[in-house]
């Protein structure tokens, strides 16, 4: 059964930045700035190859991922095409290791062990 503080959401989002960012330097990229707050977009400013880059990121418990929502999208958008960068969105989902049951791994815990669903930096979707 698994034990511990279940995480909060900005817990949970900043998890999420960590595994993107850690992605990112693994990739080559130059992380300029990292924000943790749920309500400030981007979450992490990037260049690589002379090139600027916002990254979005959104995180969620299993067996869940993080959505890109579309106002937000063109918000980032907009301010992106502002600055020449290009807008990149990372969707994450973690689990707790430790769950037994379904609902047990929905429910990640501070400090815990984690099954983390990213399969990396993706273009924005398109809204039409």
């Amino acid at each position: 059964m698994a034990k511990g503080k279940i995480m909060t959401q900005e817990e949970l989002h900043f998890l999420g930045i960590k595994v993107v960012y850690k992605d990112m330097i693994d990739n080559g990229y130059e992380v300029l700035n990292v924000r943790k707050e749920t309500d400030v977009n981007p979450q992490i400013l990037a260049t690589k190859d002379g090139k600027r880059y916002f990254v979005v990121v959104r995180t969620t418990a299993y067996p869940e991922m993080g959505i890109l929502v579309p106002h937000i999208a063109a918000d980032v958008l907009k301010h992106g095409t502002k600055h020449n960068a290009i807008c990149l969105f990372a969707s994450v989902g973690i689990a707790n290791a430790n769950g037994e049951t379904e609902e047990e791994m929905a429910h990640p815990v501070v400090d815990g062990e984690y099954y983390i669903n990213y399969k990396g930096l993706q273009a924005f979707p398109k809204y039409s």
